[in-house]
């Protein structure tokens, strides 16, 4: 080959020519795609010796990032460009180039120094073409006494190569040299373009923006320790990137009654976020933050179809939507959505295989009751899950043991692929984990047990901390504690957990809980009745509704009076129904003790009407020998509210009087005459209208209802709230007055009326739109001042009222009767208690207590105390329903729960959280600063000790790697946990930075290549290997026999090896029966259908699909910080 061409090869390369003509050159002359520095790296050397030289680089092309790599890119529109956006282009292009990774060496650091002084002293000139250029040309003006040997003012040569690594030094690379014809054609060429090209390095305005993006803005930045360490705070937040929201969520959300919380819309932001990369979400918010509420929001934004499965006590009432999981569902109008029982797995695969196509997103309330992926029942959840969305709640994700959480991750999470940790091997790492874990645990319960368990406790010590004996339990503990750490960082990308204590102290969130009044202890208001009065109070709620009382509520369960079934026959269905009616009778009994309780202008109403039900059906029994009880009415008491039930008994009983004809659709139709004791039915009936009319009786005669006490002490205490001193600066306080029950609305209103003429506002059974107008400008705090009114001091409202609107001119909610309903509670108080406008410092809740009876019937005392520690469960110790001496009676239980270790605890989000905030409101200047900081940054500061903190960003996790002793001459890498690492790099923004070491580069070049080697235990190991050796005895002995199962075998063979996304459980069964050559038909036939069951689970391509949403993420070193001993100390 010609001694001119320049291929690269071990004889001539481009480099070393090059570096010959510098030598010589007093000037050069490069077009080149850009200005790469990689290239520069290469001529440094030849550069540095030759003094007097000056460049000249005509950059022709822009730069871009592409798969990690720093690529040429033409500008399309740089004909129509403006000098100003060529030279924005530029720049841009020029941090780009300066944060190649390639660069991240000890060498590029110390020549970019150079490089910038010869910019300074205008030895180096760049200029920008206006339109891309693609050629290649480097000149090189020689000496003078050079160019006479040649003859020739210099050399010039042109080809492939752009001033790059690979360009110099690489293959496949084919350049000229020339020396005797063309250069001045050449120049002429460069100079024409230079002449015409934009300056960049000869204005000093642009000169400077130059060195300023170099020093500021490229991975060789000078950044201060404190910019350092606030970029780290920065970064670690950044980590979930906030997706916007669609607003008419929010929209249905508020028109549903719920309020929007900022902790909770951030919790949706964030999950979707780490759905998006992960493909699923652990919500772990403690007991009582609503991960329901997140859980349901969440499905809303993600769109599509879905199901969610839960303990059957969650489900909810599907009829009425009005509790459960259907009541989530039908809020947040996911009405395509399942609902299935955790026991129900089974037939959710079933489903799933019929319906299942367009279902993509599952909700597995109280997850952690999956912890255990070696059973049937994780088996079937995880084929539910396998390539759909995973949504998890729990509030104990870790429960046991590292196992637990494993098997909670690996229903969304491939472990043979994750990007939770560096090297993807999460199995591995989970399996060491939970090795180490069993044998710490061994050893806390053991170490003094004498004998064999605690020889075996010694041997555990001396193998995981290198010791010998005794014992030493303290350092047991705090690896325990270490373990447990090391745990929650492998996981915190994928979970979202808060507490109280995070609300309380969260920079953002405190703000919700700050504009809260204090809401004082429960007011007991006690209404005195007359010894008759209560005499009949005892005996309507023990001798005639109690649990034995007189009231055998007989319509209600004419089942218990017919015959029986025969021997031998199933009563399996007999039972049923006579449970069925059991509770309708219950529930009637108990609504009654109930209705008593609210006031008795209802109970007389209730009676009333229960009256009117017993007389028509005791007249239709005895008129057709016949009776019905319609099954529809048995439903409602798990669908419907109480007046709506009460209702429909009468709707049911006006039938029975309008006509004799019986169109039994939903009935039972009863033969009075072929009951077992007909007699007995129709004498109960008699017996439950005498009693009714004797309470009816009883009530007027003692003035319950004409001169009610309880409402006699009520007008008392609303005139007290009314008129009780106001604090300055807070107007007058109104009152909210609720009750359960319409009826009772209905007959206070009157009493009220009379009292505070013309003050009273009753909320009826319909709210038109002028109701809501006076409610607007008499209770909302929010309506303008203009149309504020004080028109109404009072309000009597049903819950009805308790969503969605806003009361908070109201300083106090009065609870005519005992809300059953805990969710009632919590939005009753939330009507005045609103977040974002405080009225009151200070807000009083009032409850009426007649006697403790009643709670022996309905259970009102205890149902209170559930109640109380339900919401404390659910909203915290800020909402005080009752008294403080009504706590549960598990009270330590109760303490422990609202004592949770997490809620001592401020969770490092928040910690960082509060940092954060902190500083951008001291600092500002210094965190916007951060806005164009590169993505490789180093700094270096004084300390106490030798160490190089590397910080490196994969998908959604920080991972920090240290150097702890940098004058060790043997380098040894440790990992570190971010809250370990932030006490390392925590400075004041006055703190100077310091030149790095020599001793940095080494542990930084050291840290870069660390990975981290984890041996999988011999067990886990162990049944791997049964599973993957039995299928590839299947196919080696059996093809045959398998047909067309042997594809699918191989997919699990590959996924064993490299997804592991099998359950424990799965891989018992593939290894259960041996498939050599010797197995026996039987076995294979279950082999197969093993097979068979899982391709029908999981699908053909169930691998091919995980395989597509699994990620490369790769691994960007962020941040390195060197701590230095001892200077300026």
């Amino acid at each position: 080959m010609a001694r001119n061409f320049i291929t690269n090869d071990q004889q001539r390369s481009l480099k070393g020519r090059i570096h010959t003509l510098i030598k010589h050159s007093q000037e050069l002359k490069f077009l080149v795609g850009f200005f790469y520095f990689s290239g520069w790296r290469e001529l440094y050397e030849a550069l540095k010796a030759n003094d007097g030289l000056t460049l000249k680089i005509l950059v022709g092309l822009d730069t871009d990032i592409h798969l990690g790599r720093v690529l040429e890119v033409a500008d399309p529109n740089a004909n129509t460009s403006t000098q100003q956006e060529l030279v924005g282009r530029y720049f841009a292009s020029l941090r780009t180039a300066l944060r190649d990774e390639d660069l991240d060496t000890q060498e590029f650091y110390e020549q970019v120094a150079y490089f910038l002084q010869l910019m300074e002293k205008g030895q180096l000139q760049i200029r920008k073409t206006f339109e891309p250029n693609h050629a290649k040309l480097y000149l090189f003006c020689l000496q003078e006494e050079h160019q006479s040997i040649i003859n020739a003012p210099g050399r010039f040569i042109t080809g492939s190569s752009n001033l790059t690594r690979s360009g110099l030094l690489g293959q496949q690379e084919f350049n000229v040299e020339i020396g005797d014809y063309g250069w001045e054609d050449a120049e002429a060429y460069f100079d024409e373009l230079w002449d015409y090209a934009i300056p960049i390095s000869e204005l000093d305005e642009r000169k400077e923006q130059m060195i300023r993006i170099i020093r500021r803005q490229t991975q060789v930045a000078e950044i201060t320790p404190f910019e350092a360490y606030v970029l780290v705070l920065k970064t670690y937040l950044e980590l979930m990137e906030q997706r916007a929201l669609r607003p008419q969520i929010k929209r249905l959300m508020q028109d549903r009654g719920y309020k929007i919380y900022r902790y909770q819309e951030d919790a949706v932001q964030q999950a979707l976020t780490v759905l998006q990369e992960y493909g699923g979400v652990i919500l772990a918010d403690v007991v009582g933050l609503g991960k329901s509420v997140i859980a349901s929001w969440l499905a809303r934004e993600l769109n599509g179809r879905g199901l969610v499965i839960c303990p059957p006590a969650l489900i909810g009432d599907k009829g009425t939507k009005s509790t459960g999981w259907h009541k989530y569902l039908s809020d947040f109008g996911l009405f395509d959505w399942e609902v299935y029982s955790l026991g129900e797995l089974e037939k959710v695969v079933e489903y799933l295989s019929l319906y299942g196509d367009d279902i993509n997103t599952v909700i597995i309330d109280e997850a952690h009751r999956f912890r255990n992926e070696d059973t049937e029942a994780y088996e079937r959840l995880s084929q539910i899950c396998a390539n759909r969305k995973v949504i998890l709640l729990t509030a104990t994700p870790f429960n046991n043991a590292p196992a637990d959480i494993f098997a909670l991750l690996k229903l969304f999470i491939p472990p043979g692929k994750s990007t939770l940790t560096l090297d993807e091997r999460l199995a591995i790492r989970f399996a060491r984990y939970n090795s180490e874990f069993r044998k710490l645990s061994y050893i806390l319960r053991y170490h003094n047990s004498g004998g064999e368990r605690q020889a075996r406790a010694e041997k555990y010590y001396t193998e995981i901390f290198d010791r010998q004996i005794p014992i030493d339990v303290a350092l047991v503990r705090r690896r325990v504690r270490k373990l447990a750490d090391e745990i929650r960082a492998v996981i915190e990308p994928v979970v979202i957990r808060r507490n109280r204590l995070d609300l309380r102290r969260d920079p953002a969130y405190s703000q919700e809980v700050t504009q809260l009044s204090r809401v004082a202890d429960p007011i007991e208001l006690f209404y005195e009745l007359t010894p008759d009065q209560s005499s009949f109070y005892d005996q309507v709620i023990n001798e005639y509704f109690g649990e034995n009382g007189q009231f055998r509520g007989a319509i209600y369960q004419p089942y218990a009076y017919e015959k029986r079934k025969g021997p031998g026959q199933s009563d399996e269905s007999s039972e049923f129904t006579l449970q069925q009616q059991r509770n309708l009778y219950e529930f009637m009994r108990r609504l009654l003790v109930k209705r008593f309780e609210s006031s008795f202008g209802a109970f007389s109403k209730s009676v009333g009407n229960f009256i009117r039900v017993h007389s028509i059906v005791l007249e239709f029994i005895e008129k057709t020998g016949k009776y019905i009880l319609d099954r529809d009415l048995i439903e409602k008491i798990w669908e419907e509210d109480e007046e709506t039930i009460e209702e429909a008994l009468a709707q049911f009983a006006k039938r029975f009087a309008e006509s004799e004809h019986l169109s039994p659709r939903h009935e039972r139709v009863y033969e009075i005459e072929e009951f077992d004791e007909p007699e007995q039915f129709l004498n109960d009936i008699r017996a439950d209208l005498e009693l009714l009319r004797h309470i009816s009786e009883r009530v007027k005669e003692l003035g319950l209802v004409t001169n009610d006490p309880k409402s006699r002490r009520l007008t008392h205490s609303l005139r007290e709230i009314l008129e009780k001193d106001r604090k300055r600066g807070e107007p007058r306080r109104k009152v909210v007055l609720f009750s359960e029950y319409q009826d009772t609305v209905e007959y206070i209103a009157p009493v009220l009326q009379e009292a505070f003429p013309g003050r009273v506002l009753v909320a009826g059974k319909s709210l038109n739109k002028r109701f809501f107008d006076e409610l607007l400008v008499n209770f909302d705090a929010s309506c303008p001042a203009k149309k504020k009114r004080d028109d109404f001091d009072i309000i009597v409202a049903t819950d009805k009222l308790s969503e969605g609107v806003n009361l908070n001119r109201a300083g106090a909610v009065v609870n005519y009767d005992i809300p059953w309903n805990p969710t009632r509670v919590i939005q009753r108080l939330g009507r005045i208690n609103r977040i974002g406008k405080k009225v009151f410092d200070t807000l009083y809740v009032c409850n009426f207590f007649p006697t403790e009876q009643g709670a022996e019937v309905v259970k009102s005392r205890e149902i209170a105390e559930h109640k109380l520690f339900i919401i404390h469960n659910t909203l915290g110790e800020d909402t005080k329903i009752f008294a403080p001496d009504e706590t549960p009676s598990p009270a330590e239980l109760f303490r422990r729960i609202n004592r949770n270790p997490e809620d001592d605890e401020e969770s490092l989000l928040t910690t960082i959280r509060k940092e954060f905030y902190a500083i951008k409101e001291q600092y500002p200047d210094v965190v916007s600063g951060l806005e164009n900081f590169p993505a490789r940054v180093k700094t270096a500061k004084t300390a106490e000790q030798d160490q190089v903190l590397v910080f490196r960003r994969k998908g959604l996790q920080l991972f920090v790697h240290t150097v702890p002793d940098t004058a060790n001459e043997e380098l040894e890498v440790q990992p570190l946990l971010i809250e370990e690492a932030l006490e390392d790099i925590s400075c004041m923004p006055q703190t100077p930075r310091e030149p790095l070491s020599e001793r940095f580069w080494p542990a930084y070049e050291q840290i870069k290549g660390f990975r981290e080697h984890i041996l999988l235990p011999h067990s886990e190991q162990s049944l791997l290997s049964k599973a993957e050796n039995n299928l590839r005895s299947a196919i080696a002995h059996h093809a045959a026999d398998l047909e067309d199962l042997v594809p699918f075998v191989q997919t699990l063979l590959r996924d064993i090896r490299e997804f592991q996304t099998l359950p424990k459980y799965t891989l018992r069964r593939l290894a259960a029966k041996e498939m050599d050559g010797k197995a026996k038909k039987s076995d294979l036939q279950s082999f197969c259908q093993t097979i068979n069951d899982l391709r029908q689970a999981l699908g053909d391509d169930y691998l091919e699909r995980i395989e597509e949403r699994v990620k490369d993420f790769r691994s960007e070193i962020i941040i390195a910080i060197e701590n230095i001993k001892g200077l300026g100390q």
